[in-house]
């Protein structure tokens, strides 16, 4: 068994991730750790449970906007960044 947090500093953004969540995995597995501000996945240790954690956690932070997340897996911390938070600015043209 496998326990993955996603920290969210946003409350208010949660129910989408929750959602894309609990469309991968079955409703008891995951729960919204309102102290923590965390998102636990519980499930069967497999890769395929991570990677399905990692898209569903880059899926929302595209679609709602959220700027970054981080996911921890047992000791193990990464900072997730949205669409957002990535872009850098185009150099100005040269004139």
């Amino acid at each position: 068994m496998v326990e993955i947090r996603v920290a969210v500093a946003d409350g208010t953004a949660v129910h989408g991730l929750v959602r894309r969540l609990t469309g991968v995995f079955d409703g008891p597995s995951v729960f919204f750790d309102a102290t923590r501000g965390e998102v636990r996945v519980r499930s069967e240790w497999e890769s395929r449970s991570v990677v399905q954690v990692i898209d569903s956690v880059e899926s929302w932070l595209a679609t709602d906007g959220v700027d970054s997340a981080t996911l921890s897996i047992g000791d193990r911390s990464y900072t997730m960044t949205g669409p957002a938070y990535r872009a850098t600015p185009s150099p100005p043209d040269a004139a």
